[in-house]
């Protein structure tokens, strides 16, 4: 039972973050679950440098986000979390099995930035 109810809430705050907003489309939708935590933004391509000045900030590395990139990005010595983007999309997969509550924490922390600035008009 724990867990149907677990996957309705997920299930709901995705499409919670999902809306449209007066410039264009926007999606952004967070999957949680036991071993890992997945974010997906969809966005208008002329906000990617507004996201890609946030990430740069937070993590202390450029990140070129107006290129197709795969890579994956520290977190700190030792946790990592993998990050895919392209102008007006962003994704990233943090393995919870080979990290910490930190880790976790600070990934979680860095999303929510990211859907901050995103609903920003």
């Amino acid at each position: 039972m724990k867990k149907i109810a677990y996957g309705i809430v997920i299930f709901l705050s995705s499409l919670g973050y999902s809306c449209k907003n007066g410039h264009g489309n926007l999606s952004l939708n967070t999957i949680d679950t036991e071993t890992g935590f997945k974010f997906i933004a969809d966005y208008d391509e002329d906000k990617t440098g507004k996201i890609e000045k946030y990430l740069d900030s937070a993590l202390n590395n450029e990140l070129p986000l107006d290129q197709n990139i795969d890579l994956l990005v520290n977190l700190n010595s030792t946790e990592k979390f993998n990050l895919k983007a392209q102008k007006g999309r962003l994704e990233i997969n943090f393995d919870k099995r080979n990290s910490s509550l930190a880790g976790y924490k600070k990934v979680k922390q860095l999303t929510k930035g990211i859907q901050k600035r995103l609903l920003e008009q």
